[in-house]
């Protein structure tokens, strides 16, 4: 969820004047490690987080792991996510690693004090900071200013791209895939040497992907990353020649979204990749290269029958 919240968590400490250590970017060693773990059957981005977890636990006094459970209407995230901060105490407990946690849970089930709406949340990390709630409430609002002015920056450079000339692909997958600089990154860089501009499906408003993941889904897919990618597919789809769905070996709830795509966006050219943190990227690009064929060979029947 750093991709997501990165600007909010990084500028709120900031403003309490409290110093922060980021874990390094994601290599082969973080995976290895966080692999050496986890169970064998977790996810790829599980082994990932944990592998961040093991390279931070010398650095730093606490392990900022907040727990993003419930969001009411809007979804709920992964089962992985929601048990993250429990298991990092139960998998290092023999280190007894000191987590800074706040809670996001609209069920009215949490068994976790302070859970509820995000100002909130932030304010119950008050005392284990050693700030006041005034100092934390003031450091959050303008955490939240500077994060929401970043992301619709953020929305205003994809809405320019998608709205350019020339082959454009929708990336489809968790930020955590797209943007992670060992699994996401290549495989945008190898997208992007065929000349294609790529639109991140996660840059939307979410409020109105909240709205039109509807068109594709009966509402009952409980998940709000996975709603609000199809509603960024809704959003972008008119402006795209194919669609590219990434996903991080073995996600339960992709396996059902992915299906959903594959069955709701009509004849729409899109490639699948699997990603398990294999080596090497020749099989990856050797399916790039194909489905950049396909498009191409699309575009030519659609000139000769125009």
């Amino acid at each position: 969820m750093y991709y997501r919240n990165g600007v909010l968590w990084e500028s709120f400490f900031k403003a309490l004047g409290m110093d922060y250590v980021l874990s390094p970017k994601t290599n082969k060693g973080i995976l290895e490690r966080g692999s050496a773990v986890m169970a064998d059957e977790s996810c790829l981005a599980s082994k990932i987080f944990m592998g961040h977890v093991v390279s931070l636990l010398d650095r730093c006094d606490c392990l900022f792991i907040p727990w993003l459970s419930n969001f009411g209407e809007c979804g709920i995230n992964c089962t992985r996510f929601r048990a993250f901060p429990a298991m990092t105490a139960n998998l290092f407990r023999d280190r007894e690693p000191r987590i800074l946690t706040y809670a996001i849970d609209y069920s009215g089930t949490q068994d976790m004090k302070h859970a509820g709406d995000e100002e909130t949340a932030f304010v119950s990390m008050a005392k284990a900071l050693g700030k006041s709630k005034k100092q934390v409430r003031l450091a959050y609002r303008e955490a939240k200013e500077k994060a929401e002015r970043a992301f619709y920056e953020q929305r205003e450079r994809t809405q320019r791209l998608a709205d350019g000339d020339g082959k454009k692909i929708l990336m489809v997958g968790h930020d955590y895939c797209i943007c992670d600089d060992y699994i996401g990154k290549p495989i945008l860089e190898a997208l992007k040497g065929y000349g294609v501009t790529v639109i991140d499906a996660n840059h939307v408003d979410r409020a109105e992907a909240q709205r039109d993941f509807l068109q594709l889904s009966d509402g009952t897919l409980p998940w709000i990353v996975s709603r609000e990618l199809l509603g960024g597919i809704v959003h972008f789809r008119d402006r795209v020649d194919g669609i590219v769905l990434l996903t991080g070996f073995p996600c339960g709830p992709d396996s059902i979204v992915n299906d959903v795509i594959r069955r709701e966006v009509g004849d729409m050219p899109i490639l699948y990749l699997l990603l398990d943190g294999q080596d090497g990227m020749a099989g990856v690009e050797t399916r790039i290269e194909s489905f950049i064929d396909i498009l191409n060979f699309r575009d030519m029947g659609e000139r000769r029958n125009g």
